[in-house]
């Protein structure tokens, strides 16, 4: 027995280029060879020389995807290294030379490249029972392992064996709408050997895992689903956090003996053209990282499964607020626009809050109103210097309205700024928090105001304080308010 997925390619790394041969699945047409690769600029591209002359027939219908810019929407990929299949392709350029010997080069973009042969009809579109994705800081997040160590010692404490146990942990499940949702981890063992040395490899990751009930569904439905569950850790994490790997398990993708029996349905990796940039981002080191404000224990199942049912409630709110903390190098005033657009929306999702008519106008509501919903919905002991609630929320509004109307003169002063991106920060944070369901537990810490340090440093290292009309002084204690 021999596996055909044993020389099936794992993963496609950025500048990997294989050879092959193109089939577009009609009847008569013959295979042209190609080259794939994963660029930085495009992605996957898959570039076809050809001859443009019409008097080699060879390349008509080549000649023909470029000039009427319409290549067939799937094709498959024939390479030494196994077969690629391509989803919903599109032309990507060509340029045409006529006469002599010299050859023409077009090349087309899928929007998916699976790393292996799917059985059925190659015009079908992509569709799959499982959908597997790995993002930073998930194995932090979900602190789930799959890997059991015991060591032995002597009677001296020195190690003398280790067993390490290699297992699935199945971690937790909750259903998101029609979608059933796993956080799992698992392992891969990779022995290799040289002429000098040996070693043994065991990766030991946390994986987010998607299904429906509906039966197996396109790429982007499932990654909608998982895309929720990222933008909550971009809240609690505070910072970008990128999907690095997709894997598909599907019926259509069997490993089979020579005899073309199926004895499995492997995982394959799954390239989309509109997740690849997130895989040129810089990995974050354990320090960048930081930890969350909440763990996966801490949320649990039902709070997962509480976030997705008010996601589409608080969308206006959740997404203003994942774009600027999941962009790397963001400028201070981009962060007050944006979580204050996010403070907005949620002031205006919580409703009426008891104490709030000293910050409405002729009866209606400002944007300090916004605000203030939002602070007296957290309750946190805010640092002593900002601790007046009406102060506070009117010193963000005005901020935030002098940083976003041209005729409100200069900008804002620069430490006033920044103490409010980051007061505006822990805000949105907190309240993402809020929305999972598990308030009540995990925001007591802050309602003591033990967890807040970073801004009462902030804010006592620039001696600014804020009272109850929302203006700011400086007691010259720090860096002066100027």
């Amino acid at each position: 027995m021999r596996d055909n997925q044993f020389m099936e390619m794992r993963r496609l790394e950025f500048g990997d280029s294989h050879s092959g041969l193109l089939i577009d699945g009609i009847a008569d047409t013959p295979y042209v060879g190609a080259t794939l690769q994963l660029t930085h600029e495009n992605g996957v591209m898959v570039e076809v020389p050809y001859l443009a002359s019409r008097d080699v027939a060879q390349f008509g219908h080549v000649q023909a995807w470029f000039t009427d810019q319409s290549p067939p929407t799937n094709m498959l990929l024939l390479t030494p290294a196994g077969t690629v299949s391509l989803f919903d392709i599109a032309w990507g350029g060509h340029s045409e030379n006529w006469g002599g010997t010299r050859a023409s080069i077009g090349s087309v973009r899928p929007a998916l490249a699976a790393l292996g042969d799917r059985d059925g009809a190659l015009s079908d579109p992509l569709v799959m029972g499982e959908m597997h994705s790995r993002l930073d800081g998930l194995n932090e997040w979900s602190r789930l392992s799959a890997v059991s160590r015991d060591n032995e010692t002597d009677e001296e404490g020195r190690v003398q064996s280790v067993t390490m146990l290699l297992h699935r942990d199945d971690g937790i499940t909750w259903q998101q709408g029609v979608a059933t949702m796993a956080i799992r981890a698992g392992w891969f063992n990779s022995p290799d050997q040289d002429g000098y040395a040996r070693k043994t490899t065991v990766d030991d990751n946390v994986h987010i895992e998607s299904t429906f009930a509906t039966g197996p569904m396109p790429f982007w439905e499932h990654f909608v689903e998982q895309r929720k569950v990222a933008n909550l850790m971009v809240f609690l994490f505070g910072r970008p956090l990128s999907f690095r790997e997709h894997k598909l398990r599907d019926d259509l993708f069997a490993a089979r003996t020579l005899d073309g029996l199926i004895y499995a349905h492997p995982m394959t990796e799954i390239i989309s053209r509109n997740t690849y940039r997130e895989r040129l981002t810089e990995v974050p080191s354990t320090n960048d990282l930081g930890r969350p404000i909440a763990h996966m224990a801490h949320i649990g199942a039902e709070g997962l499964a509480t976030w997705s049912a008010n996601y589409e409630t608080w969308k206006r709110f959740i997404l203003p607020s994942v774009s600027v903390l999941g962009r790397p190098g963001r400028f201070i005033e981009d962060v007050v626009i944006s979580t204050s657009m996010s403070i907005e929306a949620a002031g205006a999702i919580l409703g009426e809050r008891p104490g709030e008519q000293i910050t409405r106008r002729g009866g209606r509501p400002t944007t300090a109103t916004y605000v203030y919903r939002c602070l007296d919905a957290l309750d946190v002991l805010w640092p002593e210097r900002i601790r007046d609630r009406i102060g506070l929320s009117r010193a963000i509004a005005n901020n935030y309205n002098h940083v976003k109307h041209f005729d409100r003169g200069e900008f804002p002063n620069h430490n006033e700024t920044y103490v409010v991106s980051e007061v505006n920060q822990m805000i949105v944070r907190l309240l993402a928090i809020h929305i999972t369901g598990q308030g009540e537990e995990l925001l007591s810490s802050y309602r003591k105001g033990d967890d807040l340090y970073r801004i009462d440093q902030l804010v006592d290292g620039y001696g600014l304080r804020v009272d109850e009309a929302g203006c700011w002084h400086c007691d010259n204690k720090g860096v002066p308010s100027a």
